[in-house]
């Protein structure tokens, strides 16, 4: 009787029983990634602040300082015995602002040079059909991780006779590879159809590239420019090794590390010698304010110029 009644069912009442199920569970809440990404959140907030403040407490020690008199105490955040002696030391002085003009010019003259210079490269090796292009970038890779030396680089500045002279402070920083890696990766990113269009119109390969290349490539440019120019600005070791003889070349940060080093005299001026440790913190801070007047108006371009640059694609 019951097989009968079954077989009765109409197929529409059939399919309404079949559809009616056990509402689904409902899915779990994934709590564990969750905490795993506040606590990696956590560290990574508690790291980067130490890492800010070992950089920033150092830069303000040394702001402090120079604005300080000397009594005795030690000078951490906050300067003791706020004065300006220091500064209009430091203003005053004219063999700090003779090193001080020999370091804008070594700046300017070896940025420009380098930049032009690197460009130049830069738009040669990113053609595919470049003679050997793939030899002269591992040349450049094993320039870049292996220095011939010091004594090499001495030997060959003498030979050219560029010792004892500001040229010693210029060429051999002209060719920075990582920059000039980073300017052929951003001209291999420009599309080659603007290259063309400008041949068929009967542009040459400089025109091409100073005309049209150039401003298309400018984030990347200022990037390198800026780079390059922080490097000559900080720049001592140089000097060190090929101005041993003509200290009127010497750049600043040669001029700022010599003053630190030499010993203050006794028989000079009294105020001088107690305050000697806070007009060299005053110099360093005069030394940095050149690079940090730059950099608002290259900053727009920094970002841009380095992730583009940097990434081949």
């Amino acid at each position: 009787m019951n097989e009968v009644i079954l077989e009765e069912i109409p197929a529409t009442e059939q399919i309404e029983v079949t559809e009616v199920a056990a509402p689904a569970p409902e899915p779990r809440k994934k709590t564990h990634g969750i905490r795993e990404n506040r606590v990696f959140h956590a560290v990574n907030y508690v790291l980067l602040t130490l890492i800010i403040l070992l950089c920033l407490v150092p830069f303000v020690n040394v702001i402090a300082k120079s604005f300080s008199t000397y009594n005795g105490k030690a000078v951490f955040l906050l300067p003791l015995g706020i004065t300006g002696y220091n500064y209009a030391y430091v203003f005053t002085a004219w063999p700090y602002f003779r090193a001080f003009f020999v370091s804008v010019g070594v700046t300017v003259i070896g940025t420009a040079l380098s930049v032009l210079v690197m460009f130049a490269a830069a738009y040669a090796l990113s053609k595919q059909d470049f003679p050997m292009r793939k030899g002269v970038m591992v040349f450049f890779l094993i320039i870049m991780l292996f220095s011939g030396g010091v004594v090499p680089n001495f030997f060959v500045m003498k030979m050219y006779g560029l010792l004892d002279t500001p040229f010693a402070l210029v060429f051999p920083s002209v060719v920075q590879v990582y920059n000039l890696i980073l300017l052929k990766n951003y001209l291999e990113g420009v599309p080659k159809e603007i290259e063309e269009s400008a041949v068929i119109d009967g542009a040459k390969s400089v025109q091409v590239m100073m005309l049209i290349l150039f401003p298309i490539a400018l984030p990347s440019i200022a990037s390198v420019a800026l780079f390059t120019a922080v490097s000559y600005w900080n720049n001592y070791f140089s000097a060190l090794l090929y101005l041993t003889g003509a200290e009127q070349f010497w750049p600043l940060a040669m001029y700022i590390l010599n003053q630190i080093q030499s010993p203050p005299d006794v028989l000079g001026d009294t105020k001088y010698l107690v305050q000697k440790e806070y007009i060299d913190m005053a110099m360093i801070i005069v030394s940095i304010i050149p690079i940090l007047a730059v950099y608002p108006f290259v900053a727009k371009f920094f970002v841009k110029g380095v992730t583009v640059g940097s990434v081949k694609g």
